[in-house]
This record gives C-alpha cells, structure tokens and sequence, in this order.
C-alpha cells in the first residue's frame, strides 16, 4: 500500500478515528464499571487503540492486494470470451501465404554474429600487423648494415632485433662488429628501432644496444646511450628515421 496516496491517508485517518472511539468506550468502561485508576484505563486505551490499527492497516494491505487481481483476472476473462470468433466465421478466415524467402544480393556483407568469430579474425589481424612491423624491421637493419657489417653479424643481428621485438631477454650474446660506424650511428639506430616498434622505454633500447655493440659502446654507459639517442652531432651515415619504410628489393 503506498503510504504517500492522499486517499490511503484518508482511509487511515478515518479509521484511526473510528478506533480511537472505540478505545475512549472501553476506556471509560474500565474506570466506571470495573473500577480501574486513570493509568489503568490509560494504558488500556492505547493497546486498543494500537492493536486496532494494526489490524485496520493489515486489513487495508490485504483488501489492495488481493481484490484488485481477481477483478482484473476476471476482467480479461470476459475480454477474451468476447474476442473468440465465433464457429461461423472461421471459414473466412484467408489462409496464410508464405512469401519466399529473398536472395542475399551478391555485394551485400554478411554481418558477423559469432562473437569467437571476430575476437580469432582480430587475432588473426593482429598477429599479421606484428609479422609485416618485424618484417620492415629486419629488413632495415640488413640494408642499413649491409656496407658495415659481414653476412654473419648482420643475420646475429637480425636475431637479436627480433627477441628485441618479442620481449625476450637477450641472454648469452655475441657481440655483433661493425665497421666504420661511430657510436652517434648506433644510438641513431637503435632509436629508429625503438621508434618502430613503440613497445618498451627507451631505458631498454639503450640496454639494447649496450649488450649487443658492447665492444663499439664498452666505455658507454647505459644512461649516456639513451640521452643521446636522437643527437646529431657531424656527419653520420646512420640517420634518424621517423618512419621506417618497406624498401623492395632488387
């Protein structure tokens, strides 16, 4: 019952007086027919006068709860009694025609419903961006290597790009040597590197390249490599690439 509807307050009200009434009745048979003291008759007033609007509310409550539903059940009892065609006019009744089913036209997408669907084709997606950034990746360390360096320390140092590339911690390395190359040309390389793959700080690049050129950068520390990644200081045959392309071969 919702306490707040002006009529329910009504209700209370009215029947608050009524039983208040009533206890003023018992209140006054108790002092003059059965000879109670004022506290007596007090204290009976207010039982009664308490016990009489719980059950008052509690009658209320029931009365909202339950007539309401069975004259609302009845009612569409009758609505669909009234609503029953009767046996005379079912035979006008037009049949139903299926229409046939439309053909999906030839250029219209297909719209993807199976949720595993899209989360393998984005995995899928994923994994090729990753192999054509290590791609370019390889093959710009092989270009850019290729008048500095033999065949074998170029394909170390391709290996040594991609556990760069992976994540992987480099263990039991070979330095790669070079030749004709000032340290300003390896700090420039490792830059572009880091700056094409975007996945760890700078810190590990110069990591990096600390391990990997350790007898080109053995009297480098870590901190000095990777302030001076991105300077420019003479000529250098190394340069700093803000994109690293795809160079096809010949």
């Amino acid at each position: 019952m919702n306490y707040k509807d002006p009529e329910n307050i009504l209700l209370i009200l009215c029947g608050s007086t009524g039983i208040a009434a009533l206890a003023l009745i018992f209140r006054y048979l108790f002092i003059v027919k059965w000879g109670f003291d004022a506290f007596g008759a007090n204290l009976v007033f207010l039982i009664i006068f308490i016990v009489g609007l719980v059950f008052f509310i509690s009658y209320l409550e029931i009365i909202q709860k339950v007539i309401p539903p069975l004259f609302k059940r009845r009612k569409q009892t009758i609505e669909n009694q009234d609503i029953i065609p009767e046996s005379d006019t079912v035979e006008d009744i037009e049949p139903i025609i299926e229409s046939e089913p439309e053909e999906p036209i030839a250029n219209e997408t297909p719209v993807i419903n199976d949720l595993d669907a899209i989360r393998e084709k984005h995995q899928q997606d994923e994994i090729t961006r990753k192999q054509e950034t290590l791609e370019v990746a390889i093959q710009y360390t092989r270009t850019t290597f290729a008048p500095f360096a033999d065949d074998q320390n170029i394909n170390r140092l391709c290996e040594y790009v991609i556990q760069y590339s992976t994540g992987t911690e480099l263990k039991d390395v070979e330095p790669v040597k070079v030749k004709d190359l000032q340290n300003i040309d390896l700090y420039h390389f490792g830059w572009n590197i880091w700056n094409h793959f975007r996945m760890n700080k700078q810190e590990d690049i110069a990591l990096f390249l600390k391990i990997v050129f350790a007898e080109n950068l053995k009297d480098v520390d870590t901190d000095t490599i990777r302030k001076k990644l991105t300077f420019n200081e003479g000529k250098v045959k190394i340069g700093l690439e803000k994109e690293i392309v795809l160079i096809n071969s010949i």
